[in-house]
């Protein structure tokens, strides 16, 4: 079982520390910068700095998968966040990762930066979420700053993610293979799914756009009620590192970023949907056009030199915190994009989120060689749910408010009720 393997766990814990101060002790005589190393006992932070853990790849799909060890085990099987495959823990030990941080700097104690800090005689690792004078306040899984909503970059949403489909790690077993994760509207026969495993589209005479469809798939283990694997669903706010984690209710996640790799053989126009915002991408005008409920929008692309034998684009779109993002080389673009709403109907709510993303062409030949989705971090307050939560009044010292990646498990400065003082944080993560 898991618990089983708790004390060889702390056993190796207390080597790593021993072996990071030697290491310490190695670079304060080569003069560079002293790094201290220390083991994780806790799975705030979540997948990023897990606590102790099982470390595994998927039989099925082969993704790589890591899992609090507290909570999995023998009745529990890991469950595959990407294609929902149980997993076996067979001759798979449980390990405590290290962490490395550095002496604190001050110039360094900037939004999101990971930091090692002194709290009530223990130490704790967090991000910094508020920063000294800020009032903050969660609601709905937003975070505002002062009143306004916080709108991340791309760099920001990167660094506070969790990956949810990664389409290049497909099952072997052909009952859950890309075939039965997507669906082609009407009968239009542009899109086939090919022997190389992935969606091509050949119509070299213009058509009306044919859309192929993405449902997201059932990978919550522990769900409540049972849902069957291979059952479509919305992306929620779970975090495939806890495992079999009883929560009242998990919410809608309707911030995310698709990762696309095209490899096109002839130019057309391939659109996208996600949730309620629709783009264009014209690779014969070379134009961004975006429509959504906030209005429409227009530009320019960077000029394609086409290669008979495949050209390989790649970009990046998504809807981060009421923006609509794109990115593709040198060109990022953002603009206003109202959220779905919820109507407060849980199977109305759910029946509009089941197919989050669609792909469209009209003509021309390509494939799509990669498709990724990655959600946002959904922030919860200090009850662990959606309902609103802010700050006090801000202390008159410099403070920060820490807060764990993991917002469903992660005990931080939402809990405490005060923000951490400068001078209790001892050190920087290195990254």
């Amino acid at each position: 079982m898991a618990h089983q393997n708790r004390p060889i766990v702390y056993v190796n814990a207390l080597v790593i520390v021993i072996f990071g101060v030697l290491i310490g002790w190695q670079l304060r005589k080569s003069g560079a910068p002293e790094v201290y190393q220390a083991p994780v006992v806790s799975g705030s932070m979540g997948q990023a700095i897990p606590g102790p853990h099982y470390a595994l790849q998927c039989y099925d799909c082969k993704i790589p998968l890591i899992v609090d060890a507290g909570t999995v085990g023998d009745e529990n099987l890991p469950i595959c966040f990407n294609c929902g495959a149980p997993n076996s823990l067979e001759d798979i030990s449980a390990q405590v990762t290290p962490v490395g941080y550095r002496d604190m700097e001050e110039g360094f104690l900037t939004r999101w930066r990971r930091v090692v800090f002194d709290y009530q005689d223990s130490r704790y690792i967090k991000r910094i979420v508020g920063l000294p004078g800020e009032q903050i306040a969660i609601e709905d899984g937003e975070l505002f700053v002062d009143g306004e909503l916080y709108q991340k970059d791309l760099q920001e949403f990167d660094q506070l993610s969790s990956l949810v489909f990664d389409s290049r790690f497909q099952p072997h077993d052909p009952s859950y293979n890309l075939l039965n994760r997507f669906g082609v509207r009407g009968d239009d026969q542009g899109w086939i799914y090919t022997l190389d495993k992935v969606f091509a589209f050949d119509a070299p005479v213009k058509t009306r756009p044919q859309w192929l469809d993405y449902y997201h798939w059932n990978v919550v283990a522990g769900f409540v009620p049972p849902v069957e694997r291979g059952t479509s669903t919305a992306i929620f706010d779970y975090l495939p590192y806890n495992q079999f984690i009883p929560r009242s209710q998990l919410n809608f996640v309707d911030d995310f970023v698709v990762d696309v790799s095209l490899k096109i053989y002839e130019p057309g126009v391939v659109g996208l949907r996600l949730l309620n915002v629709e783009l264009e991408l014209d690779f014969k005008q070379f134009e961004l056009r975006s429509q959504a409920d906030t209005g429409s929008g227009k530009v320019s692309l960077a000029k394609i030199k086409w290669d008979d034998k495949g050209t390989e684009v790649k970009f990046r779109v998504g809807l981060i915190d009421g923006l609509l993002i794109f990115a593709n080389n040198d060109v990022y673009a953002e603009s206003n994009a109202q959220r779905l709403k919820l109507t407060g109907d849980y199977n109305v709510d759910l029946a509009a989120r089941l197919n989050p993303i669609s792909i469209s062409t009209d003509e021309g030949i390509l494939d799509i060689t990669h498709l990724r989705i990655a959600r946002d971090i959904y922030w919860l307050g200090a009850d662990y749910t959606a309902n609103r939560w802010e700050t006090e009044v801000t202390e008159v010292k410099p403070a920060f408010l820490l807060i764990g990646d993991n917002q469903p498990v992660s005990r931080d400065c939402r809990q405490w009720g005060e923000a951490i003082q400068k001078d209790a944080i001892v050190g920087i993560l290195s990254d």
